[in-house]
């Protein structure tokens, strides 16, 4: 058979399953599975056929080396759940375990997990399966748990990956404990450069700077802590030895922002925060950065309105609101500042601030239709009829051919009895607005109105509804 294909070596192995032969069809598939071991329809069929012939082992190796290629496919799980259960109870569950994790059963997993734990007394085994329990406890978001299970593993294995998990998790909550547990993993892996960058982040996040200096691995975190001890002179010659591919890393632009921001150069400050911003626009950190420089130079407006973008960014909308009001009571004809706070009232669902801010807006940009049309819209909603008709004038003022508008202020002088006004501009309506049904609707309407028919129309209306509600 050395000359056979694979495609030829499955369909002699298909033809001797037929007769029954599985002996010589579990030889050919083990042929076709030699000439290509990626191939997941021959371990299928060689996985099965060891199964028949009850050469569990093997099929207990081809259906692993299945999953190894589909991890998501349960059927390598299946199989092999029937082959471990009398076996082997520790590879049950441990399967088991697997399969509720790809079908997203994640609660369930950590039991068989748990189950497989009780089921074997190798430390390899332990470690590995305390490990998958532990992550499996982050994914589902039990941080306590899954602390209980690194501590677990140290009990057996000094493992540097363990270490850097249970300090990522203290980090979050309680950074002292991150902290020593960063210092244990040290006394074992002293090269480490992973678990030195932590210690170096934990440092700096803590105020610790000296100490941060000491274990920064990457240049950025040693200027930076440098900067943080205003040894400004020997952080400005690391920043200038970069290279010219080191000067377009965004850490660049906010290290030497720092640098200026340290030596009293807001000039050169403001430049350097703006080189940031532009390649790291959602970053809050320019905002906040702008917002100290201006709080420096007593420009309480500018102070407020970036701490206001700063928290926007992070978003905290209440903390934002009262920083964009603080700007706004600074300067109150600053267009800016009322469109931030039109957009963060908007967002906080808040209709009535808004329109406050929308009718400070237009006094101040009396052209701006946009605003405009959102107060018509707004108090249409609200039902004050001489409010929408100030701003609709306002519009057709602006631009007198805007034939939305035209039409809204015909219905509503309509709707008001103010017929001669509802001609007017229902006339110019038809002028201006484009071929439409509605246009011939109006048109139709613009008739009745002009011969009297829809007055009449009305005025016997009132009668019938006066005549019902005399005393």
């Amino acid at each position: 058979m050395s000359n056979k294909t694979v495609a030829e070596a499955l369909i002699r192995a298909q033809k001797f399953e037929d007769d029954e032969n599985y002996e010589q069809a579990y030889e050919c598939y083990k042929y076709a599975y030699e000439l290509n071991p990626q191939d997941t329809e021959t371990i299928q069929k060689l996985a099965t056929a060891a199964q028949i012939l009850q050469h569990n082992d093997d099929a207990i190796t081809y259906w692993n080396k299945y999953m190894e290629i589909k991890p998501e496919d349960p059927i390598s799980y299946t199989q092999l759940l029937d082959l471990y259960f009398h076996e082997n109870k520790y590879q049950y569950y441990m399967t088991r375990a697997k399969l509720k994790t790809i079908e997203g059963r994640l609660a369930q997993a950590v039991d068989d997990y748990k189950k497989a734990l009780n089921n074997t007394t190798d430390e390899k085994d332990i470690i590995k399966t305390r490990y998958l329990v532990a992550q499996t406890y982050e994914i589902i978001n039990k941080p306590f748990q899954a602390i209980d299970e690194y501590l677990r593993i140290l009990d057996y294995d000094h493992n540097e990956s363990v270490y850097l998990s249970l300090a990522n998790l203290y980090y979050k909550e309680d950074k002292a404990a991150a902290l020593n547990i960063l210092n244990q993993a040290l006394e074992h892996y002293p090269e480490s450069k992973n678990i030195k960058e932590f210690l170096c982040t934990i440092h700096l996040a803590t105020g610790d700077y000296a100490k941060a200096e000491k274990f920064a691995i990457n240049k950025y975190d040693k200027i930076k802590s440098l900067l943080m001890q205003d040894k400004n002179q020997e952080a400005i010659d690391l920043l200038t030895s970069f290279t010219d591919k080191d000067k377009k890393d965004p850490r660049y632009f906010a290290l030497m922002a720092e640098y200026y921001y340290n030596i009293e150069d807001d000039k050169n400050t403001l430049e350097y925060i703006s080189l940031y911003e532009k390649t790291d626009p959602s970053s809050p950190l320019p905002s906040q950065m702008r917002a100290l420089v201006y709080e420096k130079t007593n420009n309480d407006f500018e102070a407020h309105f970036n701490w206001g973008k700063y928290y926007i960014k992070k978003n905290n909308h209440e903390l934002a609101l009262d920083e964009y009001l603080n700007a706004y009571n600074a300067n109150p004809n600053s267009v800016e500042i009322i469109r931030e706070l039109i957009n963060l009232y908007t967002a906080l669902n808040d209709e009535f601030a808004a329109a406050e801010f929308c009718e400070k807006l237009v006094k101040i940009e009396k052209n701006d239709i946009a605003t405009l049309k959102r107060l018509v819209k707004f108090y249409e909603k609200q039902g004050y009829e001489e409010k929408v008709m100030d701003y609709l004038y306002a519009i057709s003022e602006i631009n007198n051919k805007d034939y939305e508008t035209l039409l809204k202020l015909a219905q509503h002088a309509e709707k008001n009895k103010k017929t001669g006004e509802a001609i007017d501009f229902y006339e110019k309506y038809v002028k201006f607005a484009p071929n439409s049904d509605e246009k011939e609707q109006i048109k139709s309407k613009l008739q009745m109105l002009t011969s009297g028919e829809i007055a009449e129309e009305e005025s016997l209306l009132d009668k019938i509804l006066g005549f019902f509600t005399k005393k």
